[in-house]
């Protein structure tokens, strides 16, 4: 009876750690089968200029696009970072494929969101509220919080672990 109440006890803490790890993963947005998660922007290393980074889950069983960004604070472009002959630049991405039953984060060092023409820096404690246009799902809102950069990095490498 001892290994039956034991089991019983073992499979309740899988079952809760497995809520607490969905419960961390809750999104911050839903459009149609799409879920935004851990979104972040850093604080602007310069006045006009900021980033934008999240992970887009497409639970459904078609493909769709981001096609536009769109944000109060200046100007949003998708974007890449590419090397080509060994020089690593930026390039802007006119839509960005999210795979069905998959998932595309955007981080530093790969695709990402460029806020430019901002009037005034993005600071610590603030949120970028973000409207993600997809084609097939509609549009998802949110407001993304602005950290230090080096915890937006700490937390991209928490979600990456997940």
């Amino acid at each position: 009876m001892r290994h039956g109440i034991l089991g019983g006890v073992l499979l309740g803490c899988v079952a809760l750690a497995a809520c607490a790890e969905r419960t961390e993963r809750t999104p911050v947005a839903t459009a149609g089968h799409l879920s935004i998660y851990d979104a972040y922007a850093p604080a602007s290393a310069a006045p006009d200029v900021g980033s934008l980074y999240f992970t887009v889950a497409n639970g459904g069983t078609v493909e769709d696009t981001l096609l536009e960004i769109r944000t109060v604070e200046g100007k949003a472009e998708l974007h890449d970072v590419v090397t080509e002959a060994g020089l690593t630049r930026m390039q802007r991405v006119p839509a960005l494929a999210i795979p069905a039953g998959g998932a595309v984060r955007l981080e530093p060092g790969g695709y990402h969101v460029m806020l430019t023409g901002l009037s005034a820096p993005l600071e610590v404690g603030h949120a970028v509220p973000v409207a993600l246009v997809f084609a097939r799902s509609g549009i998802a809102r949110f407001a993304a919080p602005v950290f230090t950069y080096s915890d937006v990095v700490q937390r991209l490498e928490a979600a990456a672990e997940r």
